[in-house]
């Protein structure tokens, strides 16, 4: 079970939600105090069942080693501009792979777009609740943003998001009506020219499963694939491996709910499933070597 955040006036009420959504054994993980953009302060509080709790305490532990070594998210630096427009940076993925929280994320993280203004584009229409999701992650980091549910909507969109000098876009996964939908996304994602398109996957998904759905969203022009949800399966090296093996570049991954704090740099992780790939070659020239473990 994932971890859940949950926010409020005071830590007692926040305890009796957690429990209530989470079970009687709910844990928490942190409490901490956040400002809002509107300068009202709330207590934040971040629970889980006990194994989940475990999996994240540990994660951090291990991301403080990797901050310590250097492996916060770098600014982004966003190849083959087009001319003098805003960079145009999409976020697509399946249902539930966290696309929405993904992109508050990026858009609200201070180094990854190094001071630069950003936007955000909610292409999510078919999901309950989706807009009102990204709208929220909007008002709290004062993010500007537009919503598009048609091609007609396009122009009141780089309108109101003209002043930007980055558009963060959140794609929608399956929508009701299948691959009519998918249609419709792909052609608003075609005018508005992404200059990188991230596919987001979940940790955790059974390899065969994340190969076909990377396949399946070539047509989007998948530029990169967006490690998702790393806190939930630490160990599990798959979609690391996945992108090595099919040559796709990787800037971030996330290893939790925080926004936009759990946001991390891909970068060494992607390295050593790419140097993991060259080792059998060197491993058949001497037979009966015991395998080396890798390094996270």
């Amino acid at each position: 079970m994932p971890l859940e955040t949950f926010r409020g006036g005071a830590i007692a009420p926040l305890l009796a939600q957690a429990q209530a959504t989470l079970g009687q054994d709910a844990v928490v993980l942190k409490v901490e105090e956040v400002r809002l953009a509107d300068g009202r302060r709330l207590v934040e509080l971040v629970a889980g069942d006990p194994e989940s709790v475990r999996l994240a305490r540990r994660a951090e532990e291990r991301q403080a080693a990797a901050e310590a070594a250097g492996a916060a998210p770098a600014p982004a630096v966003v190849a083959h501009r087009r001319g003098a427009g805003p960079d145009v940076i999409a976020v697509v993925g399946p249902t539930g792979a966290g696309k929405t929280t993904t992109v508050a994320k990026l858009a609200a993280h201070p180094r990854v777009f190094a001071g630069r203004r950003v936007g955000l584009i909610c292409l999510d229409t078919y999901r309950v609740g989706a807009v009102e999701q990204l709208r929220t992650y909007a008002e709290l980091s004062g993010t500007p943003m537009a919503v598009v549910y048609e091609a007609g909507d396009l122009p009141a969109a780089r309108a109101a998001l003209a002043a930007c000098d980055v558009w963060v876009v959140d794609c929608p996964g399956r929508g009701p009506r299948g691959q009519r939908d998918a249609d419709a996304v792909r052609a608003l994602l075609g005018q508005l020219g992404p200059h990188e398109v991230h596919l987001a996957l979940p940790s955790g998904l059974q390899p065969a499963l994340a190969r076909r759905t990377v396949e399946q969203h070539r047509r989007h022009g998948v530029t990169h694939l967006l490690a998702t949800k790393v806190d939930e399966y630490p160990d599990d090296w798959s979609l690391f491996d996945l992108a090595a093996e099919l040559g796709l570049p990787m800037r971030w991954m996330t290893e939790g709910q925080r926004v936009p704090q759990d946001l991390r740099a891909a970068t060494a992780r992607l390295e050593a499933s790419q140097a993991s790939m060259r080792r059998p070659a060197r491993a058949q020239a001497a037979p009966g070597a015991a395998p080396k473990a890798r390094v996270a």
